[in-house]
């Protein structure tokens, strides 16, 4: 999955930004399906975090820190109780750049236990589960996030297209893929549209671009 990332967000980088990437430790579990695994992975990456960046002086070697699992996921917090630097998870960020497009949005995400999940995760952090109507839900594509680079890739855009054409029959017209696995795959949504004229939001291009222009908003 980070691999894949490299190649979905290398179109990013220019002079003056340079992605750096981490990859949660093999303690971790290999995909991240519900409540457990979401706080399996925040502790043992962690642990590796904090020893090798957030203690050294290598955190003066970055700007800002993205977590790239889409979910309300502990990491977040736990990163912002540890540096100044800026801290933001593709959930929150993508979520933020839906509203700013002013369309009812609905989120396209992997298993069933997130339909449920990430609607209490934007009622959290946002303070509304509808946002007065604007946001439609969450479907599912029944698959695991490690499924995504796992299955054949016409499955996997099959699964893609129907779960986008669910949530556009209910309303959406700005779709968000609600996984860092699903970056790189708009096209498969497209395929769901239905005729439908949509916005497509990939949450993790979406964090990038939001820390980014924090960084140079704090700077000026």
């Amino acid at each position: 999955m980070t691999g894949g990332l490299m190649s979905a967000l290398s179109d990013l980088e220019h002079s003056g930004l340079v992605l750096k990437y981490f990859t949660g430790p093999s303690s971790s579990p290999p995909s991240i399906n519900d409540f457990t695994t979401s706080i399996l992975s925040a502790a043992r990456t962690f642990d590796m975090l904090y020893e090798l960046v957030l203690t050294s002086a290598d955190d003066d070697g970055y700007d800002a820190y993205l977590v790239a699992c889409f979910s309300d996921h502990p990491l977040v917090g736990m990163l912002r109780e540890h540096t100044h630097k800026p801290v933001l998870g593709i959930f929150e960020a993508s979520i933020m750049q839906a509203l700013a497009l002013g369309d009812p949005f609905g989120i396209v995400t992997t298993g069933k236990y997130w339909e449920a999940a990430l609607t209490a995760g934007v009622k959290r952090i946002f303070g509304s589960a509808d946002f007065s109507g604007k946001f439609v839900g969450v479907q599912s594509t029944g698959m695991s996030a490690a499924e995504l680079h796992e299955v054949s890739q016409d499955v996997v855009a099959d699964r893609i297209a129907v779960a986008t054409s669910q949530i556009v029959a209910r309303g959406a017209r700005t779709v968000i893929l609600g996984c860092a696995g699903m970056s790189g795959m708009e096209d498969a949504a497209r395929r769901g549209r239905s005729g439908v004229d949509i916005r497509i939001i990939d949450a993790t291009r979406s964090g990038v671009t939001t820390l980014e222009g924090l960084v140079r908003a704090q700077r000026l």
